[in-house]
């Protein structure tokens, strides 16, 4: 209950910090639940405030809510590999 609370208090700062200092919107169930949204719409207000308070909540937030992708993973997918198991004319 605690750590819902917390994040529930963190999510509400977040959002009447972001109205007052840059005077936008933060969707907070769109940041919750969209790993996209809260990637983009958290760099935005990253690249424009100016608070250093503002600043932490965005690194909390993006811990939050934002997965880390594995360089290794990603590396693997967008590679290209050749299987000659079956000769040179299997590709």
């Amino acid at each position: 209950m605690d750590d819902k609370l917390e994040r529930a208090e963190l999510m509400a700062r977040f959002k009447l910090m972001v109205k007052r200092s840059l005077g936008e919107s933060v969707d907070l169930e769109g940041l919750a639940r969209d790993p996209a949204y809260a990637r983009v719409r958290l760099a935005e207000i990253e690249e424009a405030a100016l608070d250093e308070e503002l600043l932490v909540m965005v690194l909390r937030l993006r811990d939050l809510f934002v997965p880390v992708d594995s360089p290794a993973a990603g590396a693997d997918t967008a590679r290209e590999t050749r299987n000659y198991k079956m000769g040179a004319r299997a590709w």
